[in-house]
């Protein structure tokens, strides 16, 4: 009798480690950094002397099993490193390169996103159905933030922003990039998802895998989005979709962000010292 109460015993015992090892988390919150090379798309080497390499800035996202919501994570406590960027004491040039805020809301069951963007000191909410990509899943395993995850990819395509730098002023026609439009760039996102947190949900847009997204290397490694720690705890008060802004659609935002640039150019651009910095197509 003994025995077998002693093996019904470790039957228990085995039983209730198995299921918390297989327990699958349908809610909670996940913290992520972002990093972005800003050398990247800078042509002129003057100017890539004057800022660091890298930036990094933080996002969560926060979700159940229908819905999440994606945002910035400001910290104003935090240093900024692009703060005296292009030269020390009061002689150099000072950058402010905070990044506008952005939160995306996605609701799996009316298969809608809801952004709020600010661009320019101006609010958007951008409502649109649902992202589909084209993912091609495999079975390549790496462990991130303590999950493990699988890879996949997509390809994605982006409008390209040119940044003019003259030097000594507008006057100066010295140009580092030719004057022919550039066409929208076509590049792969690998991203790296959790199928133990089987919920379908990611930083930004991105959705439809079956398991949270983990990591995002876009570009190879222009842009890449890492979890860097998960929790079943979250707010569940503030999972609720952005309401701020003019409302359109995607298309209708695209238009307005090619608008904007073409009245920064229009305008002469960002006059920083001795140099002029235009943003456009041009």
């Amino acid at each position: 009798m003994k025995k077998i109460k002693l093996v019904l015993g470790l039957l228990i015992v085995l039983t209730s480690l198995n299921t918390s090892a297989t327990a699958q988390m349908k809610e909670g919150k996940i913290s992520y950094e972002r990093k972005i090379n800003m050398h990247r798309n800078l042509p002129d080497p003057q100017m890539k002397s004057m800022i660091p390499e890298f930036r990094t800035d933080k996002f969560e996202l926060i979700f159940n099993e229908s819905v999440s919501l994606f945002r910035s994570v400001v910290d104003e406590e935090a240093p900024d490193p692009f703060a005296n960027a292009g030269g020390g004491g009061g002689g150099g040039m000072r950058f402010n390169f905070r990044m506008p805020s952005a939160n995306t809301y996605t609701d799996l069951a009316k298969q809608m996103q809801y952004e709020g963007r600010e661009f320019f000191e101006k609010e958007f909410l951008i409502i649109d159905s649902l992202k589909q990509y084209k993912w091609k899943l495999s079975e390549e395993t790496k462990t991130i933030a303590k999950q493990l995850c699988k890879k996949a990819t997509t390809m994605v395509t982006a409008p390209q922003m040119r940044m003019r730098v003259s030097i000594g002023g507008p006057s100066n026609n010295t140009d580092t990039t030719a004057n022919t439009p550039r066409a929208p760039k076509e590049t792969e996102l690998v991203v790296w998802y959790a199928e133990n947190i089987p919920v379908s949900f990611g930083p930004d847009n991105y959705s439809g895998l079956p398991g949270v997204i983990m990591e995002i290397d876009q570009d190879n490694g222009a842009t890449v989005t890492t979890a860097v720690e998960v929790s079943a705890k979250y707010p569940k008060k503030e999972l609720v979709a952005p309401t701020k802004g003019d409302k359109m659609n995607r298309a209708q935002f695209q238009e307005s962000m090619q608008q904007l640039m073409k009245d920064l150019q229009r305008g002469g651009g960002i006059r920083m010292g001795g140099m002029n910095i235009r943003v456009g197509g041009n």
